[in-house]
């Protein structure tokens, strides 16, 4: 852990009036579940904050009903800043710079790629997600957590522990659901919603990515791709490839699997999954990204093909 000292952290709350949440860019269930935990605590200490996001939330998220949490403008005459489940300042995207100039900045994480940017920085890399830290953070400084806070950090371990099947869920995280149960959260249709409900525009873009399947080193490396034809085509964006690497995954030989998604002409978001030993932020990493062992991602640019045959050969070196 980089910073031990969570009094720090309530001192920072307590002096604040105005604070903005940041998170990464296309934000996943843990960016959306600890930065709406934590706008959720803040505004109930009668401070004025908001989740500042660079593109729309994600259509599974109005889920929960958060128009009083999210904010799509830069956020103003802030006093201080905090960001959570990011593991560099590259990938704040465009609000790198309104970091660099606020005085009083904090971030929160569990990456173990986690590079220092924030004036107080708080890792840990044992936690199986950012909410699952901040839930720790929050008892240990006797914040209150109410069951809609309880929701929004249950959201985000169930998203980052892939509903607790990957190796980052732990006895303590099994022992913060059990807390978070005892708020009479809605974990079953949570549960529902979050990892058992597809939309149709994902799954054609599941048939896709399935169709143009090509498989390495005997069936233990899968790589797809869904371009901007393809996303356009189902009047799709890149949020809506949730799950889909997961069904490439799934198949018996495959250890690493990677979905190369075209965002904007010759910029592609890669997501790399792995079961076993291979360490997928690894990989990642040889690419200017990272993330977990078993869950990573990076940006490319360039041609898709030449992209693949990048990626394909850096997995290789880890087989």
């Amino acid at each position: 852990m980089m910073n031990e000292d969570f009094s720090i952290i309530k001192d920072l709350i307590n002096n604040a009036n105005n604070v903005a949440i940041l998170t990464h860019i296309l934000p996943d269930g843990d960016a959306i579940g600890s930065s709406c935990a934590l706008a959720t605590l803040l505004q109930e200490l009668g401070k004025e904050s908001k989740v500042y996001l660079q593109a729309q939330l994600p259509e599974e998220y109005h889920y929960f009903f958060v128009s009083d949490l999210i904010e799509y403008k830069k956020p103003e005459n802030v006093d201080l800043i905090i960001i959570t489940d990011c593991a560099g300042i590259d990938r704040v995207g465009d609000y790198s710079n309104l970091i660099k100039k606020c005085d009083n900045t904090l971030a929160i994480d569990h990456h173990k790629t986690f590079m220092p940017f924030a004036k107080h920085n708080f890792v840990s890399i044992g936690s199986s997600s950012a909410s699952e830290f901040i839930y720790d953070i929050l008892m240990n400084q006797d914040f209150i957590i109410d069951k809609r806070i309880a929701e929004f950090i249950y959201l985000g371990i169930l998203r980052d522990t892939g509903g607790f099947m990957h190796d980052c869920t732990t006895s303590h995280t099994l022992r913060v659901v059990a807390d978070l149960l005892e708020h009479k959260i809605d974990a079953e249709n949570i549960n529902r919603h979050f990892m058992m409900r597809t939309s149709y525009k994902t799954t054609m873009l599941l048939k896709t990515a399935l169709n143009n399947l090509q498989m390495y080193n005997l069936g233990k490396i899968a790589v797809s791709f869904i371009s901007q034809d393809d996303l356009k085509k189902y009047n799709a964006v890149v949020e809506d490839t949730g799950g889909v690497i997961s069904h490439i995954l799934s198949i018996d030989t495959v250890e690493v699997a990677v979905l190369i998604t075209e965002a904007s002409p010759n910029v592609h978001k890669v997501s790399i999954r792995s079961k076993n030993n291979i360490d997928a932020s690894e990989v990642a990493k040889d690419f200017g990204g990272g993330g977990h062992a078993k869950a990573s991602g990076c940006q490319m640019y360039g041609q898709i093909f030449k992209i693949i045959n990048a990626l394909v050969k850096a997995i290789q070196k880890r087989i």
